[in-house]
């Protein structure tokens, strides 16, 4: 089921669709990770991953800056199914999360987000978790296109990405205003079904 709600970012309203969870719950196992719905016992993880400012930059987001912030996101999250936990060894390690694209509103798109805590950098985690993920999302939600933002200089998520076949689109010049008031460009990549189903030897099904 999806629910529209409204957001202010810098002054300005807008309007996003996200699934409320309907009862169920995902759980992915991977040959070194987990991917679930989050639970409250993810709190400590979860603050020290939001409240470090490079992950934030990164991700576009400000970062959190008490632990009771992060406690009323993660509470929020926990009724919601666009947004999921990556667990290695029972510790929260990185999140993924997917909702309506807000550029293309005329096809069925989708917009792919996702976080790792800069511990477990350069172990090639992501790249396990989304090759799992990704069908994910395409078997159940029966999408045209993902798509996947990424901060100019977000290196590391463009090279994850890009390895799992995700076409580069191009720059929007000042995408996006910052929480310290920068403004900077982003890089646009987007993977169809129809990539999706050619690069069928990619991908993991769970």
């Amino acid at each position: 089921m999806l629910e529209l709600r409204w957001y202010r970012v810098n002054d300005v309203l807008f309007r996003m669709s996200f699934f409320i969870l309907g009862g169920g719950s995902l759980r992915i196992e991977t040959p070194r990770l987990i991917i679930r719905n989050f639970c409250l016992n993810d709190l400590d993880r979860f603050d020290k991953m939001k409240s470090n400012p490079k992950l934030a930059y990164m991700a576009g987001i400000k970062p959190h800056n008490s632990k009771k912030i992060s406690q009323m996101r993660l509470e929020n999250i926990l009724y919601y199914d666009d947004y999921f936990a990556i667990v290695k060894d029972d510790i929260l390690i990185g999140d993924l999360n997917f909702y309506k694209d807000p550029v293309r509103v005329a096809s069925d798109a989708f917009q792919l987000g996702f976080m790792l805590d800069e511990e477990f950098h350069h172990k090639g985690y992501m790249k396990e978790a989304l090759t799992y993920f990704i069908p994910y999302i395409f078997k159940k939600h029966q999408i045209d296109i993902l798509t996947c933002v990424t901060i100019i200089n977000n290196y590391a998520a463009q090279k994850t990405i890009e390895a799992l076949g995700f076409k580069y689109d191009g720059i929007i010049r000042h995408y996006k205003r910052l929480y310290n008031d920068d403004m900077v460009d982003c890089k646009i990549y987007t993977m169809t079904k129809d990539e999706y189903e050619r690069n069928d030897k990619i991908w993991h099904m769970n």
